[in-house]
């Protein structure tokens, strides 16, 4: 018995010895069984066997007795991998997508014989810094939908690029942040990068340039996404698919994207996109071509590709091969200049650009460019030459680069060129017409010494700025003296001053609303020589001091282009043939009508509504009502109610004269605000002129006149108490007013204004 026990033993030991599996690759499959929840799946035997041997076991591949492949994709597995994964060195292909695996992935290190990783579509919870490590022959890498590292997230380690071989690497939604690891770009045989879904930011690095890629997916970044321009990818000639959308991906689509000639797939969906749509791409025959939900500018081309969607954008025209209004594809390529700021982009649409921030218009013609502070970067354009009808270009204190271009020089109608505070280089080009020219604090036109001159004569048109001059503004030929006042080159005190000339008086107005808004008008007469719209009125009623004593109704701006004025002495009609159904809105002992279809009686706080007008007419420098504005603009309190909580066009709305900087802003805001409560259109909405006040009323402490300054704004003497202002302005008036309860600004409407039918009584006045 004892010889027969030690031959079984014999044996046993030569059977275990010479079997068909490296012992090592044995233990592994062992521990990998081992760390599963339901291990039956894989259909392996339960009392040990023999995985290479005869019969295999499933899903496990042996050359000679060393494990190669394990694929065992969507059989629904739970459980952990082993730790001692990657002691199977002769690994070649492992498959484990598609099931439910979790916890740690474990390092691949070492596994220099791997070629192929399909671990996508599982639940594992973080990656080790080494897996990448010694994965010399790796050429297909699939890792999406995995959430690796939760909290803190993780991004591809150096070590991956010594992965040569590497021609697939597809990693979606796999928790992947930070910019995108430039070595990816010169990796030489990598020829399909799928990383959507993740949270990459930054651009797209340099070392993509030339790129061997064939599909590039960087789709719906998490947060803020991928930013900066895509112009690198139009050097990628081997693309045949580009998924860039759901990013922040900014400026325009490069004009060589045409050099593409194998993509058929390209998706630019949901980005900040700007500019002209490239001739290039229009004739590209795509299978799928998506460009909405940008800021593409101007006409929408005629597409080769069927398979296209391209809305919303900001396209001048809705239909494909429709072109754009000249002016606005000058101020588009000009805006292109400047680098698209897309302060300007998000307002720059459509095919009038008229009622673009920081553009105004006569009679549809653009007169106006008046971009001042805001941070504009990039050159002038040549562009802007074919605004004909230019009369004023306002670029001052922004970024702006380069020369001033040669032709812009043929605008006849240029009367003001500010380029102050830029970064402008000379030398600048020779006006043939007067011109206000300013281009103080331009650092490089400093140390130009050649002025251009105009005429014969050889007369300065204007100053480089030399450091002997106080400022660079000088007018053409023909100037006189007196034209050098209007210096945007001026002190503290004075720009502090100009705009005393709004926030002061505007808060006395507040307080005596009823006294002083005919001044109010009188000086902004004075100033803007501004008349009424047509289709308005003028009442003004029977006031004793009138030496006729007669009621005068005055029409301004009739379609003849006259303004008759009635005079008698009875009640005014609201209803004529000749005028229609009308709006009388009182404001002191001015009636402002508009034709203000309403019900034709005077509304409470009327005179708080006139009052909001007038701020706005100050701030804006525009008249209540202009027939010759662009129809959406031409009633200024239905037009600044719109833009008045937009601090980007309140800033381009504000009138040029007052020069506005970041420490009035603030200041002219709330001036802003206050008006559009004023003119809120339920009167029970509109504030009480107290509130006015107490509004105003810190605005005149803090901008009160230099104690320097002896200029005169109106007549205003801002050292004497606020009633002696009133009696002074009383006693210039030559009328007879008195003094008025300040708590309630409703008293100031009398029962019955003489000259007024018997019918009129208080109550029609609230």
């Amino acid at each position: 018995m004892r010889k027969k026990f030690a031959l079984v033993l014999l044996l046993s030991l030569v059977i275990v010895g010479f079997g068909a599996t490296d012992p090592g690759d044995f233990a592994v499959l062992m521990q990998f069984r081992d760390g599963l929840e339901n291990p039956e799946l894989l259909k392996w035997p339960e009392n040990g066997g023999d995985p290479c041997g005869s019969p295999f076991w499933n899903h496990v591949v042996c050359e000679r007795s060393r494990v190669t492949q394990i694929q065992a994709q969507g059989v629904g597995l739970k459980g952990i991998l082993p730790e001692s994964l990657n002691k199977l060195t002769m690994l070649k292909n492992i498959g484990l997508q598609r099931n439910q695996l979790s916890g740690k992935l474990p390092s691949f290190s070492g596994l220099s014989n791997l070629m192929y990783a399909y671990l996508d579509y599982n639940n594992f919870d973080s990656i080790p810094a080494d897996f990448f490590e010694g994965l010399d022959n790796l050429q297909v890498l699939a890792l999406d939908h995995n959430n690796f590292n939760a909290t803190t997230g993780w991004s591809f380690p150096k070590a991956l690029q010594n992965s040569v071989q590497l021609t697939n690497l597809s990693c979606m939604s796999c928790n992947l942040i930070g910019p995108l690891p430039d070595f990816l770009g010169s990796m030489p045989s990598l020829t399909n990068l799928r990383l959507s879904f993740n949270s990459l930011s930054g651009e797209i690095p340099g070392t993509f340039n030339g790129s061997v890629l064939q599909t590039l997916w960087l789709n719906d970044q998490l947060g803020e996404g991928m930013t900066g321009p895509i112009d690198v990818v139009a050097t990628m000639e081997s693309l045949t698919e580009l998924w860039l959308h759901g990013n922040q991906f900014t400026g325009p689509i490069p004009d060589n994207i045409g050099n593409l000639t194998l993509l058929k797939n390209l998706n630019l969906n949901k980005n900040n996109l700007v500019g002209l749509i490239p001739d290039s791409l229009a004739n590209m025959k795509l299978d799928n071509l998506v460009l909405n939900n940008n800021q593409l500018m101007g006409p929408i081309p005629v597409f080769k590709t069927k398979n296209v969607t391209y809305v919303p954008n900001n396209f001048c025209q809705a239909t494909e091969g429709l072109p754009c209004a000249p002016e606005v594809m000058a101020l588009v390529e000009f805006l292109g200049g400047v680098n698209y700021p897309s302060r300007l982009v998000s307002s720059w649409s459509g095919n009038d650009p008229c009622d673009w921030v920081g553009i105004r218009c006569i009679s549809g013609k653009v007169t106006i460019i008046n971009l001042p502070h805001y941070n504009l970067s990039g050159t002038l354009s040549p562009s802007v030459a074919k605004l004909s009808s230019l009369s004023q270009i306002r670029l001052q204190s922004n970024n702006l680069s380069g020369p001033v271009p040669d032709n812009w020089t043929s605008l006849k109608s240029l009367e003001t060129l500010d380029l102050s505070d830029n970064n402008i280089s000379g030398p600048l080009p020779k006006f043939s017409t007067p011109l206000n020219l300013v281009t103080s604090g331009n650092p490089l036109l400093n140390g130009d010494k050649t002025v251009p001159s105009t005429g014969d004569n050889n007369t300065p048109s204007q100053s480089s700025g030399s450091p002997d001059s106080p400022s660079s503004k000088s007018k053409g030929s023909g100037s006189s003296p007196s034209d050098s006042s209007v210096e945007s080159t001026k002190t503290n005190g004075f720009k502090r001053n100009t705009f005393v000339s709004i926030v002061a008086p505007v808060a006395s107005f507040a307080v005596l609303a009823f006294v002083v808004i005919p001044l109010t008008v009188y000086c902004y007469k004075k100033r803007k020589d501004g008349k009424l719209a047509s289709t308005s009125l003028v009442i003004h009623p029977r006031d004793p001091s009138d030496s006729d004593n007669v009621v005068k109704v005055v029409v301004a701006n009739n379609t003849n282009g006259s303004t008759p004025t009635l005079t008698g002495s009875g009640s005014a009609s609201r209803n004529s043939s000749s005028i229609g159904e009308s709006h009388v809105i009182e404001a002191g002992n001015l009636f402002y009508i508009r034709i203000h279809s309403v019900t034709g009686k005077i509304t409470t706080k009327a005179d708080v509504f006139s009052f909001g007008v007038v701020l706005m007419e100050l701030l804006t420098g525009l008249m209540a009502l202009d027939e010759e504005r662009p129809e959406e603009t031409q009633y200024l309190a239905a037009w600044f109610w719109h833009i008045k909580s937009d601090k980007e066009k309140l800033r381009a709305a504000i009138d040029p004269a007052l020069d506005v900087k970041d420490e009035t802003f603030e200041s002219i805001s709330i001036i802003a605000e206050l008006a559009g409560h004023c003119t809120a259109r339920e009167p029970s909405q509109r504030p009480d002129m107290g509130h006015a006040v107490n509004v105003l009323a810190p605005l005149v402490e803090k901008w009160k006149p230099l104690d320097d300054d002896n200029e005169d704004y109106c007549g205003i003497d801002y050292s004497l108490p606020l009633n002696q202002m009133v009696k002074g302005w009383q006693e210039a008036e030559g009328k007879d007013f008195s003094y008025m309860d300040l708590e309630d600004s409703k008293g100031s409407i009398p029962a019955r204004p003489t000259g007024f039918a018997e019918s009129f009584t208080s109550a029609d006045g609230r």
